[in-house]
């Protein structure tokens, strides 16, 4: 039988499902007293439904407490001060007024799903509950017929009929109940693995600094640093796993080291240089590299979008559409793109790395030379990107595959790159998962959800026959992927849509069905 009582119990709506006269009515009995023998479905509707009163409580104090923040405490406060101190106030205010906008968000959306679940608990166990009716009246009819020490056979193959349609009606009513509490409870498991990746300040910890005053507000105001030109909440710099990796290293340091690390963060000259030299502590850089690196864009550190240019390849400044538009991505009017070559596995893994690891996008954009008119130009970083998705190509296939003109990289090969570029830097391995069916993809799904909504990027391979290309998933929101195309531009694409084979929705050419997922995992 199967491992899961959904599993056994659609083993049993097969084996009851059969023709009556390959049954006997001791065999028949036999499954439907197996079918009563399992659970029933698991969960409280009036638990459920208890969590959700508190969701809403918590809620509401969110609010109560932004609405205090604003009127009574925000002004008052900015004024104290004046210059910096009145800066950093007005700082540290804002990513409050954030971080509890935030979290009331956060416990709204938690409690419609746990509304949803607890109706779907109780839909589930009332259904149960019809389904074992119908089982039990063909229980009552078979267990008469095997007891009969003067069987009809006219009148028993009557009552036989009756117990096996009454038996497939119960079964049926049973595994139908059990998918929909299953699919209810997957639903709610991606929708929280998609909330708690916005628990970025608490991710932070209170390692950052010695004083009470400043670890209260720093990790709230680092962890709320975006780059402008879109939504903020979808554009902060430090996602969920940076976070949580530069929380792991700062713990995993001497108290000198930490003393050098939050130094360099005191002298930092705005939130986004310090969400910066964070993601720089958690793509696994040693301090010195990182003291360079932060020198290198110190001067730049109170111009957003110069950091957002150089720093961040992708912005999402609209959130997701129905329409499948391209939005182009590019340095200051030149793509990040592969070009004309066959380098589609390079240049994603190339975007997927840029995404998290900031020395690497700035060696890209400004050749390690920032505000040097001969390096950090457009054309200059064209080239460099050319040559840098070049390198990874050439250094990920076989000599047989140059001897042979075959072009492109395969499935394992795009795995194995992904591990040299990005896996290196965020401690998450990528795995190849074949994904030959509807079925296959769905079921890869909630890895690809869980890893995009912690801020690690998913490349995979799309397919029709011959033809193939490799893109991959940098954001998520709701039921939509934002797909990057190493043509030069990211897309919005459903859910729907990668699992039933309409990648293609993307148009210019680009295959219809996903084959291939490489899912990060630890």
């Amino acid at each position: 039988m199967g491992r899961t009582a959904l599993e056994r119990l659609e083993r049993l709506q097969k084996e009851i499902g059969g023709s009556m006269n390959l049954l006997t009515q001791g065999d028949m009995l036999r499954l439907v007293r197996q079918a009563l023998a399992e659970p029933s479905p698991r969960g409280s509707a009036e638990e459920l439904t208890n969590r959700v009163n508190v969701l809403q409580d918590a809620g509401h104090e969110c609010a109560e407490q932004q609405k205090f923040l604003n009127t009574q405490v925000g002004d008052r406060l900015c004024a104290a001060w004046t210059g910096a101190a009145a800066e950093s106030a007005k700082a540290g205010t804002a990513a409050l007024d954030h971080t509890l906008e935030r979290a009331g968000e956060v416990f709204v959306e938690a409690l419609i799903a746990l509304r949803t679940l607890s109706q779907a608990v109780e839909d589930a166990r009332k259904a149960d509950g019809y389904g074992r009716s119908d089982l039990e009246q063909a229980e009552h009819i078979l267990a008469e017929i095997c007891s009969s020490s003067l069987p009809d056979q006219l009148e028993d193959d009557g009552l036989r009929e009756q117990a096996h349609n009454a038996a497939k009606d119960g079964i049926a009513t049973m595994v139908s109940a059990a998918h929909h509490l299953r699919d209810a409870s997957q639903v709610l498991e991606r929708k929280f693995s998609e909330l708690s990746s916005r628990a970025r300040a608490a991710l932070l910890g209170s390692r950052l600094q010695p004083d009470f005053l400043s670890d209260l507000t720093d990790p709230l105001v680092i962890a709320d640093a975006a780059v402008p030109g879109g939504p903020h909440d979808a554009n902060l710099i430090l996602t969920a796993d940076a976070a949580r990796r530069a929380n792991d290293r700062l713990g995993q340091m001497n108290a000198r080291d930490r003393e050098r690390f939050t130094g360099m963060l005191h002298a930092c000259d705005s939130p986004q240089e310090e969400a910066y030299v964070l993601q720089a502590l958690a793509a696994g850089y040693s301090l010195d590299q990182i003291r360079d690196f932060d020198a290198k864009i110190h001067l730049h550190a109170e111009d957003p979008m110069w950091l957002r240019q150089h720093l961040t390849p992708i912005v999402d400044d609209s959130g997701p559409d129905k329409f499948n538009s391209h939005r182009s991505v590019d340095f200051d009017g030149r793509d990040w793109t592969q070009g004309n070559d066959p380098t589609c596995v390079a240049m994603s893994t190339v975007m997927a790395r840029a995404e998290i690891d900031p020395l690497y996008a700035l060696q890209l954009t400004t050749g390690d030379h920032p505000g040097d008119p001969a390096y950090d130009n457009p054309d200059a970083f064209a080239r460099r990107l050319h040559d840098e998705q070049h390198r990874i190509y050439d250094d990920g296939r076989t000599w047989l595959q140059d001897l042979f003109g075959q072009d492109g990289m395969t499935e394992g090969q795009a795995r194995d790159i992904a591990n040299e570029q990005v896996a290196s830097r965020t401690g998450a391995s990528y795995h190849k998962v074949e994904v030959d069916s509807a079925g296959d993809r769905r079921g890869v799904l909630p890895d690809v959800e869980m890893a995009v909504d912690q801020g690690l990027p998913v490349t995979f391979t799309v397919r029709d026959g011959d033809r193939a290309h490799e893109m991959a998933i940098v954001g998520r929101q709701g039921d939509m992927l934002e797909v990057y195309n190493p043509w030069g531009y990211t897309v919005w694409v459903s859910e729907d849509d990668f699992v039933n084979g309409r990648m293609n929705v993307i148009e210019d050419g680009v295959p219809a069905n996903v084959h291939a997922v490489n899912v990060p995992r630890r």
